[in-house]
């Protein structure tokens, strides 16, 4: 298989997870291939799919833990970072960095996406997960998306993307992401400019630094969604519940629980929202903090707290 698979990239093999992982855990993957061009990376997917080989994409490992067991199977790194700007259109490859893009569509006088120059990963991941920051989401200018999909290369739509609050179609499917097109419009570059930097101040003021993390691990609760009636309700503020949207931060710290660590792993102190790997943490020890807070959370309030990180067993 090794042989086989140079052909389409530079191939590790037990190559350990966690220098690809923000949160620097994880164990071995079993063959680590780095793909530069969407050619061929087309080309390795029709080829482990003829195979039945598992695999899996890895964006910029900011938002995904793998088990300490590793990932018995093809771990695909795509590295294509092109980002071409026509007027108000932005092409980007699904390997291209948020922030990069966030950089390139400022530069050229596009309102839009100030947002993402404080988000970490690949423009892949975030369209996945329907990243998003200071009140504004990836689906709110992306126009259509290519995706290798069972062999085929398709187009696909905003709306078949199915978006919703940190969510999309492809947390349920098996497309792969290959690039993207975003339509934003035109205003005076250094307004653009200054609400970067705002989002950025917001980001280094609100979330901890220092520490690898893998970003917020739940999703805020909406309130539209819960299915069963909150406990303790007068506890939670008012302003919450008028806004619809209950910071899943605040909840953890309502109990407590902020600085509480397993192992090498912790419930950050500046962000309840945050765990933080403050030594030699293992997957098993992030997990650990997960089920805690879930259960917690659980039996105060009786909310169920859903995942924003990705985690592959």
């Amino acid at each position: 298989m090794h042989k086989e698979l140079k052909q389409f990239g530079k191939v590790k093999i037990e190559e350990p997870l966690s220098k690809h992982i923000t949160m620097k855990v994880g164990g071995r993957a079993k063959y680590f291939v780095v793909v530069e061009t969407i050619e061929k990376l087309k080309e390795l997917l029709s080829f482990l799919d003829g195979r039945g080989v598992p695999h899996i994409m890895l964006g910029g490992g900011s938002n995904i833990i793998f088990s300490d067991n590793g990932f018995d199977g093809v771990v695909i790194v795509f590295k294509d970072t092109t980002c071409n700007v026509v007027d108000t259109e932005v092409e980007v490859f699904s390997g291209c960095s948020t922030v990069r893009m966030a950089k390139e569509s400022m530069a050229a006088g596009l309102t839009g996406f100030e947002w993402g120059v404080g988000i970490p990963g690949t423009i892949g991941g975030a369209l996945r997960g329907n990243a998003g920051a200071m009140g504004a989401e990836m689906k709110d200018t992306v126009d259509r998306v290519e995706v290798y999909r069972n062999g085929e290369v398709l187009e696909i739509s905003n709306e078949e993307c199915e978006f919703r609050y940190r969510d999309s179609a492809f947390k349920h499917n098996a497309d792969i992401i290959l690039r993207v097109w975003f339509t934003f419009a035109k205003v005076e570059n250094e307004d653009v400019k200054k609400q970067a930097m705002e989002v950025l101040q917001y980001r280094i003021k609100t979330q901890p630094m220092g520490f690898p993390s893998s970003g917020s691990v739940f999703t805020n609760v909406q309130v539209k969604n819960l299915t069963s009636e909150i406990k303790n309700k007068e506890e939670i503020p008012k302003e919450f519940f008028e806004k619809g949207i209950i910071p899943t931060g605040w909840l953890i710290d309502s109990l407590g629980l902020k600085g509480i660590k397993i192992g090498g792993a912790q419930i950050s102190e500046k962000h309840a929202n945050f765990i933080v790997n403050v030594g030699e943490a293992k997957t098993q020890d992030i997990l650990d903090l997960i089920e805690l807070i879930k259960e917690k959370v659980y039996t105060i309030y009786g909310i169920n707290l859903e995942e924003e990180i990705k985690i592959v067993y």
